[in-house]
């Protein structure tokens, strides 16, 4: 197994948070769809696996009296490393997405790719941009010099995963992309110039969300039901 490679292989949560009883997640090596409503443990499942286990915040909320049966535990393969060296190219959510949209990269990602390969990942930004935006023909070449100034939001988004997707080729890293409502802030193009370039995509890609950011072809593997105060993992 090569030092630049990972993969998320299972996720047991036991009264963790808002997660109540056992609940067990399996990964599949390509896309595993978890959909869920507001508040039943998305972001949840996203820092645990941010963490490899509960944010160093939380870690008292494994000990509290009220939840002595708290149960936290990632099994990975590969370089469990590249998590904390390449965080924001694994991990994208509300947050870098306004990043990535208002500076047109991540603070993180200047000290990740030398200045000898700049040129080749502006131009595979370029390419993937251009992919992601096949929908919309009409903006193309309006936005051929990568200028998020002049960009519609939800294009300054894409051209942030774009940028995401560059820097983890031209690393040669074989890492997941865990996303966080990737497709919420997208217009009806946009969601489907994403989708066909995510399909094209040979790495692990864990996608979290609500039922209407996708398809109905699109089958979750898991659905995050809360009832009675907690939320239960149902395998769909």
């Amino acid at each position: 197994m090569h030092d630049n490679y990972l993969r998320f292989i299972s996720l047991r949560l036991q009264d963790y948070k808002v997660f109540g009883g056992l609940n067990d997640l399996r990964f599949n090596r390509h896309r595993t769809l978890i959909i869920g409503d507001r508040g039943t443990g998305k972001t949840t499942i996203v820092e645990a696996l941010e963490n490899l286990g509960p944010p160093k915040r939380d870690q008292k909320t494994l000990t509290l009296k009220d939840q002595p049966g708290s149960f936290l535990a990632i099994v990975t393969e590969g370089n469990r490393e590249l998590i904390k060296k390449y965080r924001s190219l694994i991990f994208i959510n509300r947050e870098s997405d306004r990043n990535l949209a208002m500076y047109g990269q991540e603070p993180e990602l200047e000290g990740m790719v030398p200045n000898s390969a700049r040129k080749t990942v502006a131009s595979k930004t370029r390419s993937i941009f251009k992919r992601i935006l096949y929908h919309k023909p009409g903006k193309i070449d309006s936005h051929r010099d990568l200028n998020p100034q002049i960009m519609a939001a939800g294009e300054r988004i894409c051209f942030g995963y774009a940028l995401v997707f560059a820097v983890r080729e031209v690393l040669k890293l074989d890492i997941p992309v865990v996303f966080d409502s990737p497709y919420g802030r997208l217009d009806k193009e946009l969601r489907k110039g994403m989708r066909d370039f995510l399909k094209t995509q040979p790495c692990q890609q864990i996608l979290l969300g609500h039922e209407s950011e996708f398809l109905k072809k699109e089958r979750p593997r898991y659905i995050l039901v809360h009832a009675k105060g907690y939320s239960h993992v149902r395998e769909y």
